[in-house]
């Protein structure tokens, strides 16, 4: 019979308040799908008019804090405390960052969102007519927008320092933590307590149930090409339960064994799998092109981060918005876990690593990858983007890799780094997930489990949803999925603007005297 203790995070009203509303969720749909479906649909078009313009200015701003803490005589404050030593070596440390953060969906949309932007150029590029060599460098520039320096920051920079040193201080490492500075103790400690962990961990589930639903239809495509399978629901399920038994498998064995392991793996498959690209693709075509659609990114940025989001084509509610709401839903609980693997680090490290180091190397594989694509169909029109408009999103890959050389040792590998950070994304947030709702640092192996089986469930559900629509890739559910369940921990990751500089400055100061 278990023990008391091990019993005791039955009892903690996170895990209640974070389980409930997604297995009320579970039951609506399995109930009524089309009231589950309707609650989808319309709440992410309520949330993204609503909250959109505040979202793209909170990004914007966040990183220019982090950015302004890191220059700074702050960026020297070393997180954990000046005795803190590292628990994982810089390779390792980076590894885990570029694996757990933004790399599941960076992986599947790497190959198809550089195409959408190329077909159809996004509203602030006038003049730039799609699917011509014209069309490249927005494509790409877009593309690093969205998977850039405002994105890795709004993840894991200000909410990550805050973490830090309010853990410093003796405070737990959970979302509610964040309150400590504004809000009476007893508040903390209390309902509201109990809302911010629960909540937030309903937005990072919510995260990840994304990229995996994106993955598994990426997988079902591929396997589908095979003969006696077709790409169809009961193929994506198996894929999604094939996953959910991968990462739950990992995310008990815990951070120094699974998720360390996959994290390095992940890296050295990417790093080989780059060099394919480069060699056997156009190589001096793709470098060319990662400068000049770097630079256009960089000239661009402020009027593409803040661009309206009252057009009448409500493309960037659609694009932009879409993915701050992903990426805040994130937010505290990736930041908790990056303060957590971070120790011994410095805020300038964290922010050069975070909001510099890991966008760069994202930006290079959605060139290396995307970009491949946008030659390939200006090389042979329709050859990307016919089985882009066939099969959806999730076809890009494997189109792009069928047309290169050794693709019969490309696909393989392409497909297994799909899976690998996957299943990186999903142990990592499961972990997290688990640490919040039961108060422990070393959450018990059963709890971290019912987590993964929680997003298996749930990507199922959202992948049955988006069959039933009659939207065979599903990205529509998903997505709006995601940007429902960001909206409790928007005021969360707001405060962390004003509470993240202060309390750094004052712990560089305690620090200096």
């Amino acid at each position: 019979m278990p023990s008391e203790s091990d019993r005791h995070w039955l009892k903690q009203p996170p895990l209640w308040v974070g389980a409930g509303p997604l297995l009320v969720f579970l039951v609506m749909a399995a109930v009524d799908l089309k009231l589950a479906t309707a609650f989808t649909e319309g709440g992410k078009a309520i949330i993204s008019n609503w909250l959109g313009s505040t979202w793209q200015w909170m990004v914007a701003l966040l990183f220019l804090i982090a950015a302004a803490l890191a220059i700074s005589p702050v960026g020297r404050l070393k997180l954990g405390g000046a005795e803190a030593k590292p628990s994982l070596k810089l390779f390792d440390w980076c590894a885990v960052l570029i694996c757990t953060l933004l790399a599941g969906g960076g992986v599947f949309w790497s190959a198809a969102e550089p195409l959408f932007h190329f077909q159809s150029p996004a509203p602030y590029f006038e003049g730039v007519s799609g699917s011509t060599e014209a069309a490249v460098d927005p494509a790409l520039a877009v593309s690093f927008l969205h998977w850039g320096f405002l994105a890795w920051a709004l993840v894991a920079t200000t909410v990550t320092i805050t973490f830090s040193v309010l853990e410093r201080r003796g405070e737990p490492l959970r979302p509610r933590s964040l309150l400590v500075p504004l809000v009476p103790r007893g508040w903390v400690d209390g309902t509201l307590g109990h809302l911010c962990d629960g909540l937030s961990v309903v937005a990072a589930i919510a995260g990840t149930v994304g990229p995996l639903g994106f993955l598994s239809l990426q997988l079902s495509n591929a396997a589908g090409q095979l003969p006696g399978l077709a790409d169809s629901a009961g193929l994506q399920s198996l894929v999604v339960l094939l996953l959910t038994a991968v990462f739950a498998t990992s995310t008990v064995s815990g951070i120094q064994k699974g998720i360390k392991w996959l994290s390095e793996l992940n890296v050295w498959l990417t790093l080989g799998l780059g060099a394919a690209l480069l060699v056997l693709g156009p190589g001096v075509w793709l470098a060319q092109h990662f400068f000049s659609s770097f630079g256009l990114y960089l000239s661009r940025l402020p009027q593409m981060a803040l661009a309206s989001n009252d057009g009448s084509s409500n493309w960037v509610n659609g694009w932009t918005v879409f993915y701050w709401g992903w990426f805040l839903g994130y937010a505290p609980l990736m930041g908790l876990f990056t303060a957590q693997v971070s120790r011994g680090r410095s805020v300038r490290e964290l922010v050069l690593a975070v909001a510099i180091l890991c966008p760069l190397v994202t930006n290079i594989w959605f060139t290396l990858l995307g970009g491949s694509g946008l030659y390939l169909e200006l090389a042979n029109q329709g050859s990307i983007t016919g089985p882009l408009a066939e099969s959806g999103a999730a076809a890009a890959l494997l189109a792009i890799l069928t047309q290169l050389p050794l693709a019969w040792l490309l696909i393989p590998a392409g497909l297994l780094l799909v899976v690998l950070f996957m299943a990186t994304s999903a142990d990592s947030m499961s972990y997290a997930a688990a640490m919040v709702v039961s108060g422990q640092s070393q959450p018990p192996a059963v709890l971290r489990l019912f987590w993964a089986l929680m997003i298996g469930s749930l990507t199922l559900v959202l992948l049955r949803i988006g069959t039933s629509l009659g939207d065979s890739t599903s990205i529509n559910a998903l997505q709006a999925f995601i940007v429902i369940a960001a909206v409790p921990v928007t005021p969360l990751v707001l405060t962390t603007l004003w509470t993240a500089p202060r309390l750094a400055w004052r712990e560089w100061q305690r620090q200096q005297g």
